[in-house]
């Protein structure tokens, strides 16, 4: 496969098990994604991995999982002294969205349930043990949300449909990617997730990855978690290729 090419819709051959071992499938995600949870639950349902890896650190996990009822409850409460409507101003619901389980932990465990296949979290946790701290005292601080709201505002759904539009534009061309904030961060933990995916597809027949869409990315300037794993020729689609899977599947 062609570094540039990207096939955003379901093959046959992508939809079927595959009886070669290294299979790996790659889904790209827009995070906080409203609809990312059922979109990314009928994905799996067709493709049927043996194993689901989820773009999260261990430690993230751990983290929300402890601290996130309190951040649920600190964010109803600062909501109930802004003004009527606050939390859907379009700020507001990403932040939500933020502070929430992510909706690929969520659709990991609910696969696991239905279906008994395992799942992992795969990434380092450097980056979430520098900002999750913060998210009590900083991000959801009365005052941060108040000028939250002072923010350009828009419909979710809208915001959501255009990051995949620009997803789409992305994978379909060889883009560059030119600096970005946590530049040597981000490379270290593509590198990281290149190598642990590549070790697991040498155990599983089908591995299906859930991660950040701009993960998937042949950047020009730029390695990445694509380019580390050229030489297994994964698949790739974006999670809203599950609105175009046949309603009986």
């Amino acid at each position: 496969m062609p570094e540039s090419t990207f096939n955003p819709y379901i093959t046959a051959e992508a939809a079927e098990p595959s009886t070669r071992p290294g299979r790996l499938i790659l889904i790209g995600a827009v995070h906080g994604d409203p609809r990312g949870q059922a979109r990314a639950l009928r994905l799996l349902t067709r493709l049927r991995p043996d194993l689901v890896t989820v773009e999260i650190s261990p430690f993230s996990l751990r983290y929300r999982l402890k601290h996130g009822p309190r951040w649920q409850r600190q964010l109803a409460q600062a909501l109930a002294d802004l003004p009527a409507g606050a939390a859907r101003h379009l700020a507001i619901q990403r932040l939500a969205a933020q502070v929430a389980l992510p909706f690929e932990v969520r659709a990991a465990r609910q696969y696991r349930q239905q279906s008994g296949v395992p799942w992992r979290a795969l990434d380092l946790g450097d980056l979430a043990r520098r900002h999750l701290p913060r998210y009590g005292p900083e991000l959801l601080a009365p005052d941060n949300l108040a000028a939250l709201l002072t923010t350009a505002d828009g419909s979710l759904a809208d915001y959501v449909a255009g990051e995949y539009r620009r997803a789409r534009l992305a994978l379909s061309r060889t883009p560059r990617r030119l600096s970005f904030s946590d530049h040597s961060e981000t490379l270290r933990r593509e590198c990281f997730l290149g190598r642990r995916l590549r070790a697991l597809t040498s155990r599983y027949a089908r591995v299906v990855h859930l991660g950040g869409w701009e993960h998937l990315v042949a950047w020009e300037d730029s390695p990445g978690l694509w380019r580390e794993l050229k030489d297994v020729a994964p698949a790739r689609l974006l999670l809203d290729a599950a609105d175009g899977l046949p309603e009986d599947q």
